[in-house]
C-alpha cells in the first residue's frame, strides 16, 4: 500500500525557469492491481514514480510505503525500505552490461539476504523461464536485442517477489508485439501484486488497468477505476493478416504460387530455381523481403481481430509455490572482502584494450614516486659519510682573533686529551715515484689530524703502528679517498694497502712515512703529538707560510756557526745569508707581537728561510687561527666548562653537519622542488585516469542505485577495483622502478643517487594507493550523496 500527502516537488526552485513537478499531490493506492499514470511527455510522471519508489526526493509533503514513511527518513533507511518492498522495470531497462542475464537477475536476490545457491538458482530460472528467455541466461546483456532486455528487467523485479512494481514506460523501446507480450507479463503479476505503471499510450492503459490516474503539469487531473470492456484495436506492425488480402492461387503442375495484395498491382517477377536455391527478380519498385526462420514478419492465415479481456488475461505468473518460505528478507551486502578484491580483479581482466592501456600510466606514476620519493631521501637524509670531516672527539672553538693567551687558558681545562691551533684539517702531500709517468706527481691526504694515541692494536687494517715521530697512519676512509681520485692506480696502487710505505713530502720539514691503515669511523690522519706543531704548519691548506720556519727536531741540519734556537723567538738563517742577518741582531719579522732574534746559521737541503723552536712556530700557528681544536673523551662535559668560562664550543659533528647542510642547501631545495613536482605531476595524471574511468562509470552507479545495492557495495565495489590496479599496476611499477633504483645504486659514483631501503619503498607503496584510494573514492562519494535519479540524470553519462 502506497500513500501520499500533500506532496511536492520543484526543479529549479526559486529561479525564472522553476517548474513544479508535483503539485500538492496526494494519493492512496491499494495493495494491488495495475495503475497506470497517464499523461503526455514532461507533465511529471516518472518523477511521482520516482519519489514513490525512494529513487528522488520530495520538497513537502509525506510518503508512506506499506506503512513506512519515507519522505524524510536517511537515504539508508529508504533504500532498505524500497529494496525489500518494491521491484523496478525502467524504460531504458537499466541492466549490467558486462554481467549475464542470469547474474543481472541474481544480483537482487543477494541484497535482500539470499545467499544460498540453489534457492537462486531455483527463483531464476523459473522466472527466466516464465519470461521465455531462459535460453539466454548466460549471454551477457550487452548482446540481447530491446524485448529481450526488458523481459530480463521485469525478472530482476520479480525475482525478489516484492510488493510493489514500478514500471516506468516498459513498453517504450518496444515494437507493437514485444508491447503487448511485456504488457500481458505486467497485468498478470498485477493480480496478486501493486503495479503502478508509467505510460503515454492512452490505448494500453485503457486497455490494461485497473485504476488511471491522468496527470498533467504536476496535477492529477482524473483518477478513476478503469471498467473498459472493450478489446484493444493494438496492431503489430509485423504481423501480416492474410485473410484480409485479396487473394490470387496459381497451379501448373510442379508450380503452386499464392498471390496476396492489399491492393492491385501489376507484377513482374522472375523466380529461378537451381542447386536448391531460389533466386527472384522484381522488375517492379516493390521491396522483395524473404520471410525464414529468423524473421520478424509473421504470416496469420486468419483476420485481424482486436485483443479480448480474455486473452490478455491468460497469461499466469505462479512464484509464490517456487519460492522458499524459509528465507526471510533481509536488506543486505553483496560483497565480502574477498568478493569485492575478486570482482576487482575480475573488472580490470575485463577491461577494453584502451582502458588497459591506461594501466600502464598507472605504472608509470608509480615508477616516478618510487624514483622521487627515492632521492628525497637521499637529499634529506644526510649520512655520515657524506659529511663526517673531523675526528668524532673533537670540539671546536671559534674566534675572530686568537692569541696565545687566550689558547693557554682553554688548554688546561681537565677532560681534554690534547689541543691544537685551527681546525685540525690537513693536506699532506704524498708523492708517486716509484714509476717513471708518476715522477713528481703529488697527491694529497687529506684528513682529520689525530693522535696515534687515540689508536688501538685492533684498530690497524694493514702495516702498523707508527713507532717513531716521522711516522703515520691514515684512516681507511682517508685512504679510499685517495685511490679513488685516480693518480694512485697510476702508480700501480689498487687497493688501499697499498699505500703503506708511501712517503709523505713536506716543504718545510723531512719526510714522514705511512706505516699503517686503521678502520675507524674517523677520515683522520694519525700521528704524535710533538708533530703537530710540524704537520700544521707545513699544512698545504695552512695559507700563511710567509716565514717559512722550519721545527729544528723535525728537519735534518748542520750548525755552522752560532747556537740552535732553543728559546722562545729565536731563530737561525741559512748559512748563505749569514751577510744579510748579523748574529744576535733581530730581524723584521714578529710573531706574537716580538721581533725574531738570529742566533746561528746553518747547512741543509731543505729551503725553508728560518728555522726555530716548536714553541716559536706554535705561537706562529696560534696568531695565524681562528679557532682551536680540543680532543675530548667527554665532549658535553667540555663544552659546558667552556660554556661556564663563557667560551662558546660546539661539537665538530654538528659543526661539520650544518656546514655540508648549508653547501649543499641549494643543490638540496632545487632535488627537492624537481622531485615534488615530478609526484604532483604524476599524481594528476591518477587523478585524471581515476577521473576519465569514474565518468564512464557513472551510468552503472546509478543502476547500481536504482536497483537498491548499499552505497558501502558501490564503495566496497570501486575500492576492490582500486586495489586491483593498485596492486597490478602501481605495484608492478615500484617493483620494476625498484630494479632499475638498486641497478643504479650499484654503480660506483651513483652509491648515494637515492635511498633504496623497506622505508622509502613503503612510503612510494602508501603513497601510491593511498592516493589512489582517496582519489578514487572521493568522486564517488560526491555521486553517492545524490538519489539515484539524480545520478542518473546526469549529462555527463
Amino acid at each position: 500500500m502506497i500513500r501520499l500527502e500533500k506532496v511536492n516537488k520543484y526543479y529549479n526552485k526559486g529561479k525564472k525557469n522553476q517548474i513544479h513537478v508535483i503539485d500538492n499531490t496526494s494519493l492512496e493506492l491499494g495493495e494491488k492491481g495495475l495503475v497506470a499514470l497517464l499523461g503526455p511527455s514532461g507533465c511529471g510522471k516518472t518523477t511521482l514514480l520516482n519519489v514513490i519508489g525512494g529513487l528522488d526526493k520530495i520538497k513537502k509533503g509525506k510518503i508512506y510505503v506499506n506503512g513506512q514513511k519515507i519522505s524524510t527518513r536517511r537515504s539508508y533507511k529508504v533504500d532498505k525500505i524500497r529494496n525489500l518492498n518494491i521491484g523496478y522495470i525502467f524504460q531504458d531497462y537499466k541492466l549490467i552490461d558486462n554481467l549475464s542475464v542470469y547474474d543481472n537477475v541474481a544480483i537482487v536476490l543477494k541484497m535482500i539476504g539470499i545467499k544460498d545457491k540453489n534457492e537462486i538458482k531455483k527463483r531464476v530460472e523459473y522466472i527466466l523461464n516464465s519470461l521465455n528467455i531462459y535460453r539466454f541466461k548466460s549471454r551477457p546483456a550487452s548482446m540481447l536485442s530491446g524485448g529481450q532486455r526488458q523481459r530480463v528487467g521485469i525478472a530482476r523485479a520479480l525475482v525478489k517477489d516484492p510488493d510493489i512494481i514500478l514500471a516506468d514506460e516498459p513498453t517504450g523501446n518496444l515494437d507493437s508485439k514485444n508491447s503487448l507480450e511485456i504488457m500481458n507479463i505486467i497485468k498478470a503479476i498485477s493480480k496478486n501484486r501493486l503495479v503502478i505503471l508509467v505510460t503515454h499510450e492512452t490505448e494500453l492503459a485503457h486497455f490494461y488497468a485497473d485504476r488511471i490516474i491522468e496527470i498533467e503539469d504536476g496535477k492529477i487531473e482524473k483518477d478513476y477505476t478503469n471498467d473498459n470492456k472493450n478489446g484493444l484495436d493494438y496492431r503489430i506492425e509485423n504481423n501480416i493478416y492474410l485473410k484480409d488480402l485479396k487473394h490470387q492461387e496459381v497451379n501448373d503442375k510442379n508450380l503452386k504460387l499464392q498471390i496476396y495484395e492489399n491492393k492491385e498491382t501489376n507484377l513482374n517477377i522472375t523466380l529461378v530455381v537451381q542447386n536448391g536455391n531460389i533466386y527472384i527478380k522484381n522488375e517492379g519498385p516493390e521491396k522483395v523481403e524473404v520471410i525464414g526462420a529468423d524473421s520478424n514478419i509473421e504470416l496469420i492465415n486468419d483476420h485481424y481481430k482486436t485483443i479480448a479481456k480474455e486473452d490478455a488475461e491468460k497469461y499466469n505468473f505462479d512464484f509464490q509455490n517456487i519460492i522458499s518460505k524459509d528465507f526471510k528478507k533481509k536488506y543486505s551486502s553483496i560483497f565480502n572482502p574477498i568478493t569485492f578484491i575478486k570482482s576487482g580483479f575480475k573488472k580490470i581482466i575485463n577491461y577494453k584494450p584502451l582502458k588497459k592501456f591506461l594501466l600502464l600510466g598507472y605504472m608509470a606514476a608509480a615508477m616516478f614516486i618510487l624514483f622521487s620519493v627515492s632521492r628525497i631521501a637521499a637529499t634529506l637524509v644526510v649520512k655520515d659519510k657524506d659529511f663526517i670531516k673531523y675526528n668524532d672527539t673533537y670540539v671546536q672553538i671559534s674566534t675572530n682573533k686568537l692569541n696565545v693567551a687566550d689558547y693557554n687558558k682553554v688548554i688546561n681545562i681537565d677532560d681534554i686529551n690534547y689541543a691544537m691551533p685551527g681546525d685540525s684539517l690537513v693536506s699532506l702531500p704524498l708523492v708517486y715515484n716509484n714509476l717513471l709517468q708518476t715522477t713528481g706527481v703529488k697527491e694529497y691526504v687529506m684528513g682529520s689530524l689525530a693522535s696515534v694515541k687515540l689508536l688501538k692494536n685492533e684498530d690497524i687494517l694493514y702495516g702498523m703502528m707508527p713507532v717513531n715521530k716521522n711516522e703515520i697512519a691514515i684512516s681507511k676512509t682517508v685512504a679510499e679517498k685517495v685511490l679513488n681520485n685516480g693518480y694512485a692506480k697510476e702508480a700501480g696502487i689498487n687497493t688501499i694497502n697499498g699505500f703503506v710505505g708511501k712517503i709523505i713530502r713536506l716543504d718545510y720539514s723531512s719526510d714522514m712515512i705511512v706505516t699503517g691503515i686503521v678502520d675507524t669511523s674517523n677520515p683522520s690522519v694519525y700521528a704524535f703529538e710533538e708533530e703537530f706543531t710540524n704537520i700544521l704548519y707545513n699544512n698545504a691548506l695552512n695559507e700563511d707560510k710567509a716565514l717559512q720556519l722550519s721545527n729544528m727536531g723535525s728537519v735534518e741540519y748542520t750548525l755552522k756557526e752560532g747556537k740552535n734556537p732553543e728559546n722562545v723567538y729565536e731563530i737561525i738563517v741559512p748559512y748563505s745569508q749569514r751577510y744579510a742577518y748579523p748574529l744576535n741582531e733581530k730581524v723584521d719579522e714578529k710573531i706574537n707581537d716580538k721581533k725574531l732574534k738570529v742566533v746561528g746559521y746553518y747547512l741543509s737541503s731543505k729551503t725553508s728561510k728560518y728555522i726555530t723552536n716548536e714553541e716559536t712556530m706554535k705561537m706562529q700557528l696560534i696568531n695565524n687561527s681562528r679557532s682551536i681544536t680540543i680532543s675530548s673523551n667527554d665532549k658535553e662535559t667540555v663544552i659546558e666548562e667552556l660554556k661556564n668560562r663563557e667560551i662558546s664550543a660546539r661539537d665538530t659533528y654538528e659543526i661539520a653537519r650544518n656546514e655540508y647542510v648549508r653547501d649543499n642547501e641549494s643543490a638540496t631545495n632545487a632535488i627537492l622542488i624537481f622531485s615534488a613536482v615530478i609526484i604532483v605531476i604524476s599524481l594528476i595524471e591518477v587523478f585524471l585516469m581515476i577521473r576519465s574511468s569514474f565518468l564512464s562509470r557513472i551510468r552503472e552507479i546509478g543502476i547500481y542505485r536504482a536497483i537498491g545495492v548499499k552505497k558501502k557495495d558501490i564503495y566496497k565495489m570501486f575500492l576492490g577495483e582500486i586495489l586491483a590496479i593498485s596492486f597490478t599496476a602501481s605495484l608492478g611499477g615500484i617493483i620494476l622502478m625498484t630494479y632499475v633504483l638498486y641497478n643504479i645504486t650499484q654503480i660506483k659514483f651513483l652509491t648515494d643517487f637515492c635511498v633504496l631501503n623497506p622505508f622509502t619503498i613503503g612510503i612510494s607503496v602508501i603513497i601510491c594507493f593511498g592516493f589512489n584510494i582517496i582519489v578514487g573514492l572521493i568522486p564517488v562519494a560526491n555521486t553517492m550523496r545524490k538519489r539515484p535519479a539524480e545520478i542518473l540524470s546526469r549529462k555527463d553519462i
